[in-house]
């Protein structure tokens, strides 16, 4: 359906319109990256010490690792979250608002 289209409908017809809802992209990427930064943190933490790096240094390559690969994962698991969601889509019948020309193009 166009945003403008040449012929301007009535207010009383009814248009039908598709509801989908969907999940947010940015808080699922944002949670996954901070879990996987965590998990590497700790592994980078707990493993064995070795003598070419420091526990600091491979705590950082781990969580770094760890932030990258739980960005993938999270961004694979928004896409599958929103096939399935986008199935349970449903239709209904909206009728639009009518415009108010008064206050168009006029400023305070």
């Amino acid at each position: 359906m166009e945003q403008h289209p040449a012929t301007p409908r009535s207010a009383e017809q009814s248009v039908e319109v598709q509801i989908h809802s969907a999940p947010k992209f940015w808080p699922f990427i944002l949670t996954f990256v901070v879990l996987g930064a965590l998990i590497g943190l700790v592994t980078g933490l707990l493993g064995e010490p070795s003598q070419e790096y420091t526990r600091a240094s491979a705590s950082g390559f781990f969580a770094m690792f760890g932030a990258g690969l739980g960005a993938g994962i999270g961004a694979l698991v928004y896409v599958i979250i929103d096939r399935f969601t986008s199935k349970k889509s449903t239709k209904h019948l909206a009728v639009p608002l009518a415009e108010d020309t008064d206050s168009r193009g006029q400023q305070g």
